[in-house]
């Protein structure tokens, strides 16, 4: 079977691995001109710990795994902490999972995919036109290619989606935050775990190793129309939401954000969606069900998905069926991973001065108790 491949993040190199060494011919179109790069630690957990090794690649992800301390520290603008909160051991963790960077994961995912897999970057799907015989599908300078299948594994803002299913309004819920990442800082040394430091509806997190450390910055709003492809627009809309803000390291890190050519930015919300089929079209990973940086599940959900998308095409050879069995089944894992997302907001980000006291003294509470 011809396999188009749209992304060649996690999702997508995970589906190419999976489907190319299951003997599918696999090409992933990538918008990126080379690998990506960026973004902070991620988590591989739960079933996604047995999606790597069935890839063989287990070993691999643990011993390149990241060894933050387990805690958030909230400070006051003069850095003294306030309040603590050990998430991953006071929710939902286990010893199997784990943290590793982005990078390491996509570098470890790509080196794994078998050779015949065909990578075109700097391209992306322009249409895809569905007959009986199967699949069109336009690349961008690239010309045209015959699919039997074709992967949106492109991300919240997916290409697939968008010509499959309809305009991105229809599903994207947007959950009142926009977040920038700056992969490095120079503020964070020492900083072991996370720092966090809060003003209304407003906040800046440090998390380090004690050697590397990466900043968060992220603000309450409602949806605002913006290009998120625009990093000077993106630079524009942080500083502007930090501009009355002079407290802890707010100021430096605006700086360096002002410098920075790999800033990641967008908008936390989650992809809700009845189906992610249609006819020989999939939807793997944040195209398809993105569940936000609250959920801590965006990672392991897009391995999940690819391997329950294999398994799926291995059991039924009539590819629109194959892809309705692989809806059904993942659905489920889909609404108890948005679920995880809950309530992130009130803890990371109180909207006012009295929510602010409140979370810290309730935080206080329950670290003496």
């Amino acid at each position: 079977m011809d396999v188009v491949i749209s992304g060649a993040s996690v999702a997508g190199l995970t589906t190419a691995h999976l489907l190319a060494s299951a003997g599918h011919a696999v090409t992933v179109v990538e918008r990126a001109q080379a690998p990506r790069q960026g973004g902070v630690a991620v988590d591989v957990r739960g079933a996604a710990v047995d999606v790597a090794r069935r890839m063989g690649l287990l070993d691999a992800i643990a011993s390149a795994r990241v060894t933050y301390e387990d805690r958030f520290d909230f400070v006051d603008p003069d850095g003294r902490v306030q309040a603590t909160i050990r998430p991953n051991i006071d929710l939902y963790d286990s010893p199997d999972d784990i943290e590793i960077s982005r990078d390491a994961l996509s570098d470890i995912l790509r080196g794994s995919v078998p050779d015949a897999v065909r990578f075109v970057y700097g391209s992306w799907i322009e249409h895809v036109t569905e007959s009986a015989a199967g699949v069109s599908v336009e690349l961008h300078g690239r010309g045209t290619v015959r699919a039997d299948l074709v992967v949106g594994a492109d991300g919240m803002h997916s290409r697939v989606r968008q010509l499959v299913f309809g305009p991105e309004e229809q599903y994207l819920h947007h959950l009142g935050l926009y977040v920038a990442v700056l992969r490095r800082t120079s503020q964070g040394s020492g900083v072991h775990g996370s720092e966090v430091f809060n003003v209304p509806g407003r906040m800046l997190m440090l998390r380090g190793d004690g050697a590397d450390c990466s900043a968060l910055l992220g603000f309450r709003s409602e949806r605002i129309d913006y290009d998120y492809r625009d990093v000077d627009q993106h630079k524009s809309m942080v500083a502007d939401a930090f501009r009355d803000v002079t407290g802890w390291k707010v100021p430096a890190v605006l700086g360096e954000v002002d410098r920075s050519d790999d800033l990641y930015f967008d908008s936390v919300s989650q992809i809700r969606m009845t189906s992610r089929v249609s006819g020989r079209a999939v939807l793997v990973g944040d195209a398809g069900y993105c569940a936000s940086f609250f959920s801590g599940m965006g990672t392991s959900l897009a391995m999940v998905g690819a391997a329950t998308l294999a398994d799926v095409l291995d059991e039924c050879d009539d590819v629109p069926s194959a892809l309705r069995m692989y809806d059904a089944r993942i659905a489920p894992v889909v609404e108890a991973a948005q679920d995880l997302a809950g309530d992130g907001a009130a803890i990371l980000f109180p909207a006012t001065p009295e929510a602010i006291a409140a979370r810290n003294a309730d935080l206080a509470v329950t670290a003496s108790s």
